[in-house]
């Protein structure tokens, strides 16, 4: 009886450590700030080579989409400023990806270049409706 009681405790510790070490990995994903351009640029000494979440506005005429190589390329600018980072984006390009609308990226940054691979990549599109859609893409892992 104590012996079965003993493997009940046990697999219980061991389930409760997988659940514990689950939770702490998604949270400390989830945990990544959101960064404007210029706070990413500001910080570059403590984001490069670092995953990072980057919001912004897609800067006019910055795009460019090679189908033939699924290639994103395009730049991110302040909401109200002129700082700008590159960004590339190896996946398909959302349907609602225009220059000027609001995106947001998550991948790496590498601060000599002010370029961010991304990994993920979401566009907001306008809306008549007051909950203006989403589109989201992610890079198969």
């Amino acid at each position: 009886m104590k012996q079965r009681r003993l493997k009940i405790i046990a697999a219980s510790a061991i389930l409760l450590c997988g659940f514990a070490f689950l939770v702490l990995s998604m949270t400390k994903k989830e945990s990544m700030p959101e960064l404007s351009p210029a706070k990413l640029v500001a910080n570059a000494d403590k984001t490069d080579n670092q995953n990072v979440k980057l919001v912004g506005v897609i800067l006019e005429e910055s795009s460019t989409w090679d189908a033939a190589n699924t290639k994103l390329t395009f730049a991110i600018r302040e909401p109200e400023g002129s700082e700008t980072v590159n960004v590339v984006y190896a996946n398909l390009k959302p349907d609602n990806f225009t220059d000027g609308g609001n995106v947001f990226v998550e991948g790496m940054y590498d601060a000599e270049e002010n370029l961010v691979v991304a990994t993920k990549l979401t566009t907001k599109c306008a809306s008549k409706y007051e909950g203006a859609e989403s589109a989201t893409t992610q890079k198969s892992s």
